[in-house]
């Protein structure tokens, strides 16, 4: 709910709370300031999910990126000292990440 809906709503509750005799027997004033109450407990608990959730995601990227740098570092060295070794096999296994492969001809 945006802002200014969620403004709408509550000066509605609080003017249906004082003129509860306007509202048909259906509506139910109480049920909705409960609504209200759980809302508002809610919403801290989703703003240190939403936080917890980033935090989590920025030490995914941070553990990927170490990973990453390594195995670059690494295919590099194995790269130089599998020539003509038995890493040759298990360095060309790895280089499949960088092959490009030939590139589409374009339509004439």
């Amino acid at each position: 709910m945006g802002d200014k809906t969620e403004a709408f709503c509550r000066q509605t509750l609080i003017v249906s709370g004082q003129n509860p005799q306007a509202l048909p027997p259906s509506l139910d004033v109480n049920e909705a300031v409960a609504d209200f109450t759980a809302l508002d407990q809610l919403r801290p608990r989703l703003h240190r999910l939403r936080d917890l959730l980033s935090r989590g995601e920025d030490t995914d990227m941070a553990l990927g990126s170490d990973i990453y740098n390594f195995s670059l570092d690494a295919y590099a060295s194995l790269k130089i000292a599998g020539k003509g070794a038995a890493l040759e096999t298990l360095r060309q296994a790895m280089s499949v990440r960088f092959n490009r492969g030939a590139k589409p001809k374009a339509a004439t």
